[in-house]
């Protein structure tokens, strides 16, 4: 990795909605229709973040029927990294238990 990838791929997490992004997938595999209600944003919204996202290499994108499912890259070269910067976040507010509970949480399979 050099000094320009190593800021490409700083600047991809550096905005409040994308960390929140990255914070629930460390946790498990998300359809951007369970962001939509976890972040109450539109879906083109989640989209552009997911492909800056994807853009940096920091996600991978799982094709299911017409769902795509969103999970971390563990190959990435600061992988390591992420996940300790993400354990210092506290846990969001709206979480996918939330979603259960709620009925809300999607089935995208």
């Amino acid at each position: 990795m050099d000094y320009q990838q190593m800021g490409q791929s700083l600047k991809a997490i550096s905005d409040e909605n994308r960390m929140l992004i990255l914070k629930y997938l460390s946790k498990e595999a998300l359809c951007i229709c369970e962001f939509t209600e976890l972040l109450d944003m539109s879906q083109p919204a989640i989209s552009q973040h997911m492909r800056k996202l994807k853009q940096a290499q920091w996600i991978c994108e799982e094709k299911r029927g017409r769902w795509t499912i969103w999970s971390l890259n563990k190959e990435h070269g600061l992988f390591d990294v992420l996940v300790t910067l993400l354990a210092m976040l506290p846990e969001p507010e709206r979480t996918v238990e939330s979603l259960i509970a709620e009925g809300k949480k999607v089935n995208c399979t």
